[in-house]
């Protein structure tokens, strides 16, 4: 009996404080812009500047991003972003990414860029845009910013 009271003592203990040494949620949760969405905000801005496991929103994007009309001024909301493994949509198409109501696309799935993965960009006319240069990394809106932003018609 006092061998269970002293185990069941021990393990309370140890839940407690492995429970007090849990780290906080941020980076733990899982979210994905998708058509029509209206959950983002920043357009146009490095959106891992926040959303990294260094910034200060609970969200940790793999990819993140702004598509803008050709003008480089007017959104272009509901696209679609492919990865593909070679350049011109050519290769095998390893992920896709829908682009939200304010232009924005983002997610929190892991995303595996290896040495390297070709975007491309499919407005709803079907108008598609490749980008020649592979991409290591998924926060486009640090290269694509005002300057340089993501277009497509």
């Amino acid at each position: 009996m006092k061998t269970s009271l002293i185990l069941i003592f021990c393990t309370s203990v140890f839940l407690f404080v492995l429970d007090s040494c849990k780290k906080d949620e941020t980076g733990k949760g899982s979210v994905t812009s998708v058509y029509g969405g209206t959950q983002s905000h920043n357009v146009g801005e490095a959106c891992m500047s926040c959303h990294n496991s260094g910034g200060s929103n609970k969200y940790w994007f793999t990819v993140a991003g702004t598509v803008y009309k050709p003008d480089s001024t007017d959104l272009n909301p509901n696209c679609t972003i492919y990865l593909f493994s070679a350049p011109g949509g050519g290769g095998t198409m390893t992920y896709s990414f829908q682009v939200d109501g304010k232009a924005n696309f983002y997610t929190t799935d892991p995303v595996s860029l290896g040495s390297g993965l070709y975007p491309e960009v499919k407005s709803l006319s079907g108008q598609v845009k490749f980008m020649n240069s592979f991409i290591t990394q998924g926060n486009c809106n640090s290269c694509h910013n005002k300057s340089n932003r993501i277009k497509v018609n």
